[in-house]
């Protein structure tokens, strides 16, 4: 939209979206030659690098709705710290070009060119990102609630950083209307397509990883605590079904828990050459090593024959607690196989 004032640009920005923090003044820089426009907002392709060099933006100036289509912006640093909400960049080549701490909010990277490019600390929700090349950029820090992420190419040299903005103790209250983990997960899951999409499953699987984790503390947060508790136990026993280790390290556990209760909440019974042994400890001070040695010995075999749920029917346990235990036992062995091969299953499809 252009405001009537004959010698001044009079570009007012409009992407469609009602918000009180985006600019509404009318831009009052000069028209640019026999156009229309400021040379910033004139709907020319191409613009001369010399030509935007001389009216280059001093001290975070506002380039809000700049229209940069095809223009060769290599390795310019003017638009860091930079205003350039809903700016047009589509088909311009911007590598090396720097844009830390700048405002692209609802800004358009359509057929870019923008290999080792620095966008830290940017805010970028919003922005449409197709078919842009961001091989070796660096979007440390970098705000990417709502971005679009489609046929984006990166590589193991595309800085992301470790977590998301949103994901960070620094992050303020009241992002995001105030859900800031929210938006970390929702990022962390375009992260895993994008990543799954350039053939990078090291990465795809971290971002996996670092979602679930966000949606964890989000149920903590938001006192969902059926999930919140559902969560933690997918992290502590299969890492989100990430780590088949923490799988079997699991069923060890349950086996050696299992093999210690046994002896004390009833015992085991064993049939040798027609005479009947059971196997129980009533007092563990008043019991020999032997004994005990023994006991736990014959109660970790029958622990591991429960869980595996082999059935040689060589012991049994006695009275109604073991049994309950071994039903129990059973039923985790069952579980926990199953998860084993859906983690391993996992795996091989990253």
């Amino acid at each position: 939209m252009r405001d009537a004032t004959p010698d001044r640009c009079g570009y007012r920005l409009e992407v469609g979206v009602h918000d009180e923090q985006l600019p509404s003044d009318p831009c009052r820089r000069p028209v640019w030659e026999d156009h229309d426009r400021c040379v910033w907002h004139a709907r020319v392709d191409g613009k001369p690098t010399e030509v935007l060099e001389a009216r280059r933006p001093e001290g975070g100036d506002a380039l809000d709705g700049a229209y940069l289509r095809e223009a060769s912006l290599v390795g310019v640093e003017w638009f860091a710290g930079a205003s350039l909400i809903g700016a047009d960049f589509t088909g311009a080549d911007l590598k090396g070009a720097a844009f830390t701490d700048a405002n692209l909010l609802l800004a358009t990277f359509t057929d870019v060119r923008a290999m080792g490019a620095d966008f830290s600390r940017a805010n970028m929700e919003g922005a449409i990102c197709t078919n842009a090349d961001l091989r070796r950029a660096t979007l440390t820090d970098a705000r990417l609630h709502e971005i679009v992420l489609t046929d984006v190419h990166v590589g193991a040299g595309t800085t992301i950083g470790e977590v998301a903005f949103y994901d960070r103790e620094a992050a303020p209250p009241d992002l995001v209307e105030e859900r800031p983990l929210e938006a970390a997960a929702w990022v962390y899951r375009q992260l895993q397509a994008l990543y799954r999409e350039n053939s990078l499953p090291t990465l795809a699987r971290r971002s996996y990883y670092l979602e679930k984790d966000a949606r964890r503390r989000l149920a903590w947060q938001q006192s969902d605590y059926a999930s919140a508790i559902k969560r933690e136990v997918s992290r502590w026993v299969m890492r989100y079904g990430e780590s088949p280790y923490r799988v079997l390290a699991t069923s060890l556990l349950v086996i050696v828990g299992f093999a210690v209760l046994f002896p004390l909440t009833g015992g085991i019974q064993e049939v040798q050459e027609g005479r009947t042994i059971t196997y129980a400890i009533d007092d563990p001070d008043d019991a020999p090593q032997w004994w005990i040695g023994r006991v736990l010995f014959k109660s970790l075999y029958f622990s591991v024959v429960t869980f595996a749920t082999l059935g040689y029917g060589d012991i049994q346990p006695i009275g109604t607690w073991a049994r309950l235990l071994a039903g129990t036992e059973a039923l985790l062995g069952s579980l926990l196989a199953a998860l084993l091969v859906f983690v391993l299953a996992r795996i091989v499809t990253w």
